[in-house]
C-alpha cells in the first residue's frame, strides 16, 4: 500500500534544466498534451528537467519531466507538465492526488562518468525512454524561482490544479554531449538544439498545497 503524503512538500537535491523553444507542430503531434490542454497552448519556452531528489517529504526519488510551454486559462498564463516519470510509487500517487501532475513510474540510472560528466538513463518496463550525457561547467551562480517563476496548471480526472512552487540553489552552465529518446515514451528532444542547459545543485524547493477546482 502506498502511503498518502499530503502537501506541502519540501525537497532538496540536484539536477538539470534544459530550455527549449518547441515548434507548435511538434507539441501537437509529439508533446503528449491532452486535447483539452492543447486548445489552450500558447507556445513560448519549454523545459526538460532531470532531477535527483536526495530528500523530500515523500522520501528520495528521481524525476524526468517535459513542459512544452505556456497554456492560457481565464486570461492568465501557466506552465503544465505533459509527460513525467518518477522512480517511486509514493511520488506517482501523491503527485497525482496533490497537484494533478500525471506522474508515471520508471527506472533511473544516474552515472558519473568523469568529474564533470554524467550519464542519465531512464527506462520504462525495460525499454529505454531517454539516455543523455551532460557536461557541467565550473562556475557557480545563485538562482531562485524569483528569477524563473513557473505557475503551474494541471487537469486530471475532472479537476484543475493550480500551484506555484518556490525554490533556490546554485546553477552551473552545462552542455549536452549526447541524447537519444524513444518518441513513444517521451518527446524526442534530440531533434532540437537547446537554448541553454543548466546544472542545479544544492537546491531547496517548497511545493505548496494546490488550489483545486472541480469540473474545469
Amino acid at each position: 500500500m502506498t502511503n498518502r503524503v499530503p502537501a506541502p512538500w519540501d525537497l532538496t537535491g540536484e539536477g538539470y534544466i534544459i530550455l527549449y523553444r518547441f515548434q507548435r507542430e511538434f507539441v501537437q503531434k509529439n508533446g503528449f498534451v491532452s486535447p483539452e490542454m492543447l486548445s489552450r497552448y500558447k507556445g513560448g519556452f519549454g523545459l526538460v528537467m532531470l532531477v535527483n531528489y536526495s530528500s523530500s517529504t515523500a522520501g528520495p526519488y528521481q524525476e524526468l519531466l517535459f513542459m512544452p510551454g505556456r497554456f492560457s486559462h481565464d486570461g492568465k498564463s501557466y506552465f503544465s507538465i505533459s509527460k513525467i516519470y518518477v522512480s517511486t510509487m509514493e511520488s506517482v500517487v501523491n503527485g497525482r492526488e496533490n497537484w494533478g501532475i500525471p506522474k508515471e513510474l520508471a527506472d533511473f540510472n544516474f552515472q558519473k562518468i568523469q568529474d564533470r560528466t554524467e550519464r542519465i538513463s531512464i527506462s520504462v518496463n525495460g525499454r529505454t525512454c531517454l539516455d543523455i550525457t551532460l557536461l557541467r561547467r565550473r562556475l557557480h551562480i545563485p538562482i531562485s524561482t524569483n528569477m524563473y517563476p513557473l505557475p503551474l496548471m494541471h487537469n486530471l480526472e475532472g479537476k484543475s490544479f493550480f500551484t506555484s512552487f518556490k525554490g533556490s540553489g546554485y546553477g552551473k552552465l552545462a552542455k549536452i554531449l549526447s541524447v537519444t529518446a524513444d518518441s513513444a515514451l517521451f518527446p524526442d528532444i534530440a531533434q532540437f538544439r537547446p537554448w541553454y542547459v543548466k546544472r542545479i545543485e544544492n537546491f531547496h524547493i517548497n511545493f505548496p498545497v494546490a488550489k483545486i477546482i472541480s469540473g474545469k
